[in-house]
């Protein structure tokens, strides 16, 4: 029974992954455009997944986090290939900031995505 339960738990465990950290709308939803700063915005959610500069000279930060579940079916032999995959979480935020460094604009998209694998993707 032991060995029955470990092997379950190795299962669930393996079939998930995520990338970045959660990104706080609570947070987000409390930045004013024309107010918060660059420095602020870090405060809050962390340091960006990435950062630029636009061919307007202004600067923008991007933050990701994606979380994605395997389908339990995945892992059973012969049925995974009908009825496999996975479900995807991935929230984004974009934000751009003027030449000084003060939030210009934002936007925020959360998005689920159901992905099939094997025979039943087609």
């Amino acid at each position: 029974m032991r060995w029955l339960t470990l092997a379950f738990f190795i299962v669930f465990l393996g079939g998930c992954a995520s990338s970045g950290t959660p990104i706080n709308l609570a947070a987000v939803k409390q930045m004013e455009k024309g107010v918060t700063t660059q420095d602020q915005v870090k405060n809050q959610l962390g340091s960006p997944t990435s950062a630029g500069i636009t061919s307007e000279g202004e600067s923008y930060f991007m933050y990701v986090f994606s979380r994605t579940q395997v389908k339990g079916e995945s892992f059973i032999p012969i049925v995974g290939a009908f009825v496999g995959g996975a479900t995807s979480d991935i929230q984004t935020l974009q934000m751009w900031f003027t030449e000084d460094g003060v939030l210009k604009n934002y936007q925020f998209n959360d998005t689920t995505q159901d992905v099939s694998s094997g025979l039943s993707s087609n």
